[in-house]
């Protein structure tokens, strides 16, 4: 074969091979598109599928939000309406304490006395309300409160108080900041006891020493709670949860829910038992 034989031989192969590379060029290049293609449509639908989740979220976040607002101007309300009746309540006690000095007729001070339990309770009823729209027990105390002192100013604060009998084996008091909410949390759980025992019986309450303080035990003499009713009020006392009007019920039950509140806040624990009373 000639040089120019095989030159030309060589420039023809050298044709071909640039005519298949540049075919498998243009294949790679038509399978590369066709998967950036496909990488675009999948990565398309995928934003879709975001932005659409983003404003489903996006709704009920605004929702749950309206609804924490609607929750926190209801509190704001009740708390409110809870300080003026309370207010009222004690300017009312005032007024009545004021008129069994000046006044020494017993008929007329046994009324005046009984309107002063009535005032009472009007005042616990509206410092429960505040309790559960989050605020803390009204009254501080400048001086520490012994415990039997306590327990005496929770009995006065409930109506059949003289069905309460307090026996205390302790000599210990209370921090003044804590005493009123300790007062407080006692007077629901003895309006408790006296509202759901037979009105016949008392209600005794004794004060005992432990290692790390001490123990304040209410028996009402009933015939014990059944295991449901039991779990129900353990919930209530368990706190950590504000006013909800939703979640009150038809015939609310607020004693309880602000003891819970109050043990939280002042660092007592309150615990139930189901057993019948050994005193009736």
């Amino acid at each position: 074969m000639t040089m120019t034989q095989w030159c030309a031989t060589a420039t023809g192969v050298l044709a071909v091979l640039a005519l298949v590379a540049a075919a498998r060029y243009r294949a790679v290049s038509v399978t590369q598109r066709g998967e950036a293609d496909r990488l675009a449509g999948e990565l398309a639908r995928l934003q879709e599928r975001l932005t659409a989740e983003l404003s489903r979220r996006g709704a009920e976040l605004a929702v749950v939000q309206q609804e924490q607002e609607h929750t926190a101007s209801t509190q704001r309300a009740f708390l409110s309406v809870a300080r003026r009746i309370l207010v009222m309540a004690h300017d009312q006690q005032a007024l009545l304490d004021e008129m069994e000095r000046t006044h020494d007729d017993p008929a007329l001070l046994e009324g005046l006395l009984k309107a002063d339990h009535a005032a009472a309770q009007q005042a616990r009823l509206a410092q429960t309300l505040a309790v559960l729209c989050g605020a803390r027990a009204g009254r501080h105390w400048p001086e520490p409160v012994a415990l039997e002192d306590v327990v005496r100013g929770a009995q006065s604060r409930i109506l059949p108080f003289q069905r309460v009998m307090v026996r205390s084996r302790i000599e210990t008091a209370v921090v003044g900041a804590a005493a009123e909410a300790l007062i407080h949390a006692i007077a629901e759980l003895l309006d408790n006891a006296t509202r759901y025992s037979p009105p016949s019986t008392q209600v005794f309450v004794t004060l005992m020493p432990v290692h790390n303080g001490a123990v304040i035990e209410i028996d009402d003499g009933g015939v014990g709670m059944p295991e449901h009713a039991v779990a129900k009020a353990a919930a209530a006392l368990a706190g950590g949860s504000t006013l909800e009007v939703s979640r009150l019920g038809e015939v609310p039950q607020l004693g309880l829910a602000a003891v819970g509140r109050l043990a939280e806040q002042y660092g007592f624990r309150v615990t139930l038992s189901s057993a019948p009373s050994p005193y009736g």
